[in-house]
């Protein structure tokens, strides 16, 4: 656009001087960077030598200017640049900030103010107040437009990895809008009950408030916002939505990442059905955490809110091949198989009675097969993640007399979380570290000892940690008599004591052929 003149700052200078040449008949565009004209005049009191009222004498200045027909503001604008042309003009480079708010449709009513419950520092007032993210700069404000206080991306949020609106429901639970922090949850993941108890909160070690005072603790504050929500609303506010789709979506597996694609796409209308190997839904949230960490009645709750879109979900039934789930004419498959089965480890007895998979064992748990399998018994759990800590807790609750995890490098590399080692070592689990299994004892079929061998690390490998290597001549033999072996997990495969839950390759990755896509 082409000004005659450009007057940079709305100050009582930068007013005065833009009014007079409007008044001269030269069209003026005047830039300020804050969000209203008015500069530092309004902020005080009296103005010298008159002692005159300052806001008397800049508020009838700052209505002259926005009203001015021959007046332009740019405010919440930055000059960057002013280059001379040959035609003796100037041409400048502007960068406007973003606002946020749509200045066309703001009426200046400042209804938004009361509804908004982030607090931000209020500059008038030299930070000695607050204002709310979104506001007016103040009263007498020209243009009377709201703004939205926006520096980046809340570092909780950006360390979720659903991408939840971490710092969004934790000010309305300040707020005490319980249930407007409950729904903005759901509009990023519909399983809040299970996330508020079975997830390692990466928010919490992002938080900013660990430089001041300490991390917010962000689970608790969610696992109170669900709590409260479920015991007033033991079903859905909502239902089936109006406008369906006629093409069908099914999916295969009831685990997190299979509830969730099917509580995004029946919001949109679209008929889903999951299909579920398995008695009961819930993958691994069911079968794979522990009830003293996920209760099962919150893995219920959590999954009605799939259900009350319409999601049908049949349990124990198994899909041999993509090419049945077409049969029943179903547009488009989202495969959720989960990695439900345990790595295999091969050492010499390995197939013993009592030497079990990690999943094994908390699913037997689960289903009330095994409650008791490790009572009165030498437990050694093999491995450093979190399944690995969860197997040892559970077996220790089962009242085993000796617990203890063998992990082949040192504490400081185990990828399981650091609060979960540091309770479990608490509760009395031993950590034995740098061992690794060189294969297990048997008498009678049955598993009565175990041999270790002594690792160190050496050079980092491809994850960045040090590599162990084995210790020549250092295997030594201890009894056990159950071992849990948690080395890491993979998609399920079909076996004759595992439903198969989809057609799988011999590595255990899925084959998967999907029709014709109708997801948008």
């Amino acid at each position: 656009m082409k000004y005659d003149v450009m007057v940079v700052g709305g100050g009582i200078a930068g007013m005065e001087s833009g009014l007079t040449l409007g008044d001269m008949g030269f069209n003026v565009l005047m830039v300020e960077k804050k969000p209203s004209v008015g500069g530092r005049m309004i902020l005080l009191s009296k103005v010298f030598p008159t002692l005159d009222c300052a806001s008397c004498v800049s508020a009838p200045k700052m209505s002259a200017t926005g009203n001015h027909p021959r007046v332009d503001l740019q405010v919440n604008s930055e000059v960057k640049d002013i280059r001379p042309q040959p035609d003796g003009t100037f041409k400048a480079k502007l960068v406007r900030k973003a606002t946020f708010v749509d200045p066309a449709a703001c009426t200046g009513c400042a209804k938004c103010e009361t509804v908004c419950t982030v607090a931000t520092p209020d500059h008038y007032n030299y930070g000695l107040a607050a204002n709310r993210a979104i506001h007016i700069a103040f009263p007498q404000a020209v243009p009377k437009k709201a703004v939205i206080t926006k520096e980046g991306s809340s570092p909780c949020s950006y360390a979720c990895p659903a991408g939840v609106q971490t710092h969004g429901y934790v000010s309305l639970v300040r707020a005490g809008k319980y249930a407007e922090a409950f729904h903005l949850h759901m509009e990023d993941a519909p399983l809040p009950g299970s996330l508020s108890r079975a997830c390692y909160a990466p928010c919490e070690g992002a938080c900013t408030r660990g430089d001041l005072e300490g991390n917010l603790s962000i689970r608790g504050i969610k696992r109170f916002m669900v709590d409260r929500y479920y015991s007033e609303h033991l079903e859905p506010e909502y239902g089936i939505p109006e406008a369906l789709r006629s093409d069908r979506i099914a999916i295969v597996g009831s685990g997190p990442a299979g509830l969730s694609a099917a509580y995004f796409l029946a919001q949109k209308g679209y008929p889903v059905t999951i299909f579920e190997a398995d008695a009961e839904p819930g993958g691994m949230l069911r079968h794979g955490l522990p009830s003293y960490r996920l209760p099962r009645e919150i893995v219920d709750r959590d999954i009605k809110n799939v259900t009350a879109l319409g999601v049908e979900i049949r349990t124990g039934t198994v899909i041999g091949s993509l090419e049945e789930i077409q049969k029943e004419g179903f547009a488009a498959t989202f495969l959720a198989v989960g990695t439900m089965e345990g790595q295999g480890l091969d050492v010499p007895g390995r197939d013993l009675a009592g030497v079990v998979d990690a999943m094994d064992f908390l699913s037997g748990t689960h289903a009330g097969k095994r409650s008791t399998i490790a009572a009165g018994k030498r437990v050694v759990v093999v491995g450093g993640g979190n399944v690995a800590i969860d197997a040892a807790r559970v077996a220790l609750r089962q009242g085993a007399t000796r617990v203890s995890m063998v992990y082949r490098r040192t504490r400081l590399e185990m990828p399981a979380h650091k609060t979960e080692i540091a309770d479990a070592l608490a509760e009395g689990i031993e950590l034995q570290e740098l061992r690794s299994p060189a294969g297990f004892v048997g008498q009678g079929g049955q598993v009565v000892a175990a041999r270790w061998q002594d690792m160190r690390l050496g050079a980092p490998d491809a994850s960045g940690r040090r590599r162990p290597e084995p210790v020549p001549h250092s295997i030594k033999e201890e009894p056990a008599d159950l071992i849990i072996l948690a080395i890491g997990l993979m998609p399920s495969r079909p076996s004759e004591e595992r439903p198969r839950r989809c057609q799988t390759s011999p590595r255990g990755s899925t084959v998967s052929r999907p029709s014709r896509s109708v997801i948008r």
